[in-house]
């Protein structure tokens, strides 16, 4: 008889077989990291000027007609956030299936790589309307109401990434799962798998913070913007990383079982 599982999570062991997971497998992260890091750092240069382009318009109050940088911002975020899904991919059958199942330097792209990525995007375009609604919702509030409205979408967005996480990880297994059955058999466990990937993000984001200072105080960050920038997209994909090995290190709990 098939029966939906019922197993509880761990948070503790959880994570510390996920983070000895990643160790484990380091030597296939530097193989399988080394394109989308060399394709992430050629894009965050041009998008970081366009960034500061778009920074010094919003100060002299003005907006092109044609938008400005914002249709290229917008492109080098797709190629961007492309780069980074092919990486997840890779990475996550590394873990499973091993080195047969991402061979090379993970330049073997099929159709799992699309669904995963137009998945992993349709979820962060949600999250995006659903924060300029709340940015228009709270805008009287000023500053502090943007912010709020931007960590609650955030907040959403990761929340429903955990909850669909047995889809997109069965995509990339070649073992789908449908979103109605990931989302049932997540309940209960989404909160839980939420706190395990901000136990990764939040002590990145802390490390990324003093590195950036202390590039700043030492003038670093204006003699060697391009090590400040690889440094950025190295700490991104080692967070990245680890949070896929915890978040596969769950995905035996969301499988049925036969009794």
């Amino acid at each position: 008889m098939i029966v939906e599982p019922k197993r509880e999570i761990l948070l503790g062991p959880l994570l510390r077989v996920g983070l000895r997971r990643s160790w484990a497998a380091r030597d296939h992260f530097l193989r399988l990291a080394l394109i989308p890091l060399a394709v992430m750092l050629a894009i965050l240069v041009p998008l970081q000027h366009a960034m500061f382009e778009v920074m010094a318009g919003s100060r002299a109050d003005s907006i092109p007609e044609d938008g400005g940088p914002m249709p290229q911002i917008a492109l080098l975020a797709v190629v961007y956030a492309a780069a980074l899904n092919v990486f997840a991919v890779n990475w996550l059958r590394q873990l499973t299936l091993g080195m047969s199942a991402a061979p090379g330097l993970g330049l073997s792209l099929s159709g799992r790589h699309l669904r995963f990525f137009l998945l992993i995007m349709a979820s962060s375009i949600g999250s995006g309307v659903l924060a300029v609604i709340l940015m228009l919702l709270l805008s009287a509030f000023g500053l502090a109401g943007i912010m709020a409205a931007l960590l609650a979408s955030l907040l959403i967005w990761a929340a429903l990434i955990v909850r669909i996480s047995p889809t997109w990880i069965g995509i990339a297994l070649d073992a789908p799962m449908p979103l109605g059955t990931a989302w049932r058999r997540t309940a209960g466990q989404g909160f839980k798998l939420l706190i395990a990937l901000l136990a990764v993000e939040v002590p990145l984001m802390f490390v990324q913070q003093v590195i950036g200072g202390a590039f700043e105080l030492t003038g670093l960050l204006t003699a060697a913007p391009l090590t400040f920038t690889l440094i950025t997209a190295v700490i991104q994909l080692i967070g990245t990383a680890v949070q896929l090995a915890i978040m596969v290190t769950a995905f035996p709990h969301f499988l049925r079982e036969t009794v």
